[in-house]
């Protein structure tokens, strides 16, 4: 979708907003930050976004900061599963959203090896198949496929219908994209889940 230059502003404004929240909270607790940034959802909604479209895509910015942020302080599943639903109500913008928030699920299942991963898995699958559905010659699709490969290899949690026909290159066993377990700083305009050298 092409935004107007004024929407996009905008939408420059929200990233700054959530950005600044993030750096003054970096040391705060998850329930310290969660309020904040709700509160700081209800002013933009308020004063800054004007179309129906910009509205939902804050919240949906919103929801996947909440989740970032207590995957990245480690919540236990009673706070960590309330920010997943909250993102699987609001749906994903597009296909990368949809990736970071299916990659941060299994990290955080192989953090917390006692909790059932099926959906986490599930999640994974599904995913994969999402980004199999884009153009074969995608640089974002060869580059999240080499990731997702990556990911499984570190979780365990290979496909749940065996490895696909599309598979890999053999030998290419590079980890340079992979999903990294630590603390993103800021979710508002996040293409991809970078490195650990990125972040």
């Amino acid at each position: 979708m092409k935004l107007s230059e004024s929407s996009e502003l905008r939408f420059l404004e929200v990233a700054r907003a959530v950005d600044q929240l993030l750096v003054k909270s970096f040391r705060d607790s998850f329930e310290a930050l969660e309020p904040e940034l709700k509160a700081l959802q209800r002013k933009l909604l308020r004063s800054v976004v004007k179309t129906k479209y910009e509205r939902k895509e804050v919240r949906r910015r919103i929801a996947e900061t909440l989740f970032t942020e207590a995957y990245g302080r480690n919540c236990p599943w009673p706070v960590f599963e309330p920010t997943l639903r909250r993102i699987q109500r609001l749906g994903y913008s597009n296909i990368e959203r949809r990736y970071h928030v299916a990659c941060l699920y299994a990290q955080w299942c192989q953090r917390h090896p006692q909790h059932d991963s099926h959906e986490a898995r599930r999640l994974l699958d599904e995913t994969e198949q999402s980004v199999r559905r884009l153009p074969r010659d995608s640089n974002l699709r060869q580059g999240m496929l080499k990731d997702l490969s990556d990911l499984r290899a570190q979780t365990g949690f290979r496909p749940v219908a065996g490895p696909s026909s599309e598979a890999l290159p053999q030998g290419d066993t590079s980890t340079s994209r992979m999903v990294s377990p630590s603390r993103s700083r800021s979710t508002t305009s996040m293409p991809r889940v970078t490195s650990p050298k990125a972040v």
